[in-house]
């Protein structure tokens, strides 16, 4: 880390370290961010209460300690230090006890207890991260997101060809659409509450509103599919609390293909498109892409009545998508409605998060 500008304190960079502060940075994960700062916070504070040989500002250090509570609050480590800047450092250490040349030893004793916490949380999400990467993943960069759909199809038209970059024309209003580069962590809750707040929430709303807007119009998307909403609200209440902010986000009804084209073809080979939405999609890191899909008769029958069609479909558009590197994971609706669903799903998730080392 040592070659990035916000961990050197001779060349402290203001305007980045304010910008992680709000969000995430380009082409920077908020662990490798958090690491830095915690680092050079932890220096710069051990410096100021041994030797004097700080090299930040107050005000450098209060804005380096907001950036740091708010990025380690997106990824669900506590951390809220009695103190704001230096001076409330050493107003902290006079009240306790840790006065004078004696006192040397106390506060870099408090400083190190202080930030090791930090600093081992972050070592684990880093871990977990590599491991992570070293599962097969899906090859190409994820460009443009659009889910949560409550409505008609969107149109859309290529506004850069060159650069795959899609506008929405028509129908925008019944969907969200997440056009941010992603980073090699994927694409986890924090992250998308971040870019909610910005694109969606009002501007005085509190964290907790900003979560529970974004929980809800996900929720929305899924009508009154009971068993979709029982997957939806087991994921995110067995994620929830201090590390809910580094989970993968839970993306519901996600357009996988898009070809308005063949919508209205009458030509059999030229018909629609196989499963142009999937029904939740996971982005996790090192580009493993999670579907879990939820089967309704429909899938398998035309009515009350057996579809080998319907299946053989379903099943070639499957292995397509595991030759692509996806994983897929079924649930009939059936056993979602069952008594017992609950525990089934919470076994699940905890075994998904077992194989790919989530946090």
């Amino acid at each position: 880390m040592n070659g990035e500008p916000w961990s050197v304190p001779h060349a402290f960079d203001t305007d980045l370290v304010e910008h992680l502060r709000q969000a995430s940075a380009d082409g920077v994960s908020d662990v490798d961010a958090a690491y830095a700062l915690a680092q050079l916070g932890q220096q710069e504070l051990t410096a100021y209460g041994t030797d004097g040989g700080e090299r930040l500002s107050n005000d450098e250090m209060s804005l380096l300690l907001r950036s740091l509570r708010s990025v380690l609050r997106r990824l669900g480590i506590q951390f809220d230090p009695p103190f704001r800047d230096f001076q409330g450092f050493r107003g902290y250490w006079s009240a306790n006890n840790m006065s004078g040349g004696g006192g040397w030893g106390a506060r870099r004793g408090y400083v190190n207890a202080l930030f090791t916490p930090v600093l081992s949380s972050l070592e684990v999400l880093e871990d977990a991260s590599v491991r992570s990467a070293q599962l097969v993943g899906v090859d190409g960069e994820v460009k443009n997101i659009i889910f949560a759909s409550t409505g008609p199809k969107p149109d859309i038209v290529f506004r850069d060809a060159l650069s795959n970059v899609i506008e929405i024309v028509a129908n925008g209003e019944f969907c969200l659409f997440y056009n941010r580069p992603l980073t090699d962590v994927g694409l986890d809750w924090g992250t998308l509450t971040s870019w909610w707040r910005t694109e969606h929430a009002s501007t005085d709303a509190t964290d907790e509103q900003v979560k529970t807007s974004l929980y809800r119009r996900l929720r929305e998307s899924l009508g009154d599919n009971k068993p979709e909403l029982l997957l939806f609200d087991s994921y995110y209440r067995r994620f929830r609390g201090r590390q809910a902010a580094t989970q993968p986000a839970l993306l519901p009804q996600v357009y996988l293909h898009y070809d308005p084209a063949r919508q209205n073809s009458r030509v059999p080979e030229n018909r629609p498109l196989y499963r142009q939405r999937l029904d939740f999609l996971l982005l996790l890191p090192g580009g493993v892409r999670i579907v879990l899909e939820v089967d309704g008769k429909q899938h398998y029958a035309v009515g009350d009545v057996a579809s080998p069609k319907n299946y053989s479909e379903m099943m070639a558009e499957d292995r397509a998508l595991r030759l692509a590197g996806y994983e897929i994971y079924r649930f009939g609706g059936y056993e979602l409605v069952a008594p017992e669903a609950h525990i089934m799903l919470g076994q699940f998730f905890d075994s998904l998060a077992t194989r790919h080392q989530l946090p």
